[in-house]
């Protein structure tokens, strides 16, 4: 699993990708809602900063999650190399995000063996990762 995650530190390091999602600014009452854009990161700097973004590229199967927790945790994900049986699809209702009805999520699914079950393998929730919106 650890080959389809990414880990950056700098917004700079993010692709610069047509997203569907949206990034919260710390001085923002609501988040921008991107639906297949760029977003300029080299625009933000120390104050205001992005407090969370969730972003999805269809194509390349590229999710990223941001988060500001006194530095950024950005993790970005390559849906396009976990198999479809390990994935299971998630739809949750937004929260302040104009035109969008349900924010869509993918659980990634990984088969380990359990020590408490015999050592036989049992597939354990590793990631719940942004994959888009329905509108």
């Amino acid at each position: 699993m650890s080959s389809i995650i990414t880990k950056y530190t700098r917004l700079s390091e993010i692709p610069s990708l047509e997203f569907e999602g949206y990034i919260w600014i710390s001085n923002s009452t609501e988040p921008i809602v991107l639906s297949n854009e760029k977003f300029d990161f080299s625009s933000i700097g120390l104050n205001p900063f992005i407090i969370e973004g969730l972003l999805f590229h269809k194509t390349s199967g590229t999710s990223i999650h941001l988060q500001h927790v006194g530095d950024y945790l950005i993790h970005q994900y390559n849906l396009n190399e976990v198999k479809p049986e390990n994935m299971v699809e998630k739809e949750y209702l937004p929260h302040r995000l104009k035109d969008v009805k349900k924010v869509c999520f993918k659980q990634l699914w990984e088969e380990e063996k359990d020590k408490n079950c015999e050592d036989f393998p049992v597939l354990t929730l590793k990631a719940i990762v942004f994959c888009g919106f329905k509108k």
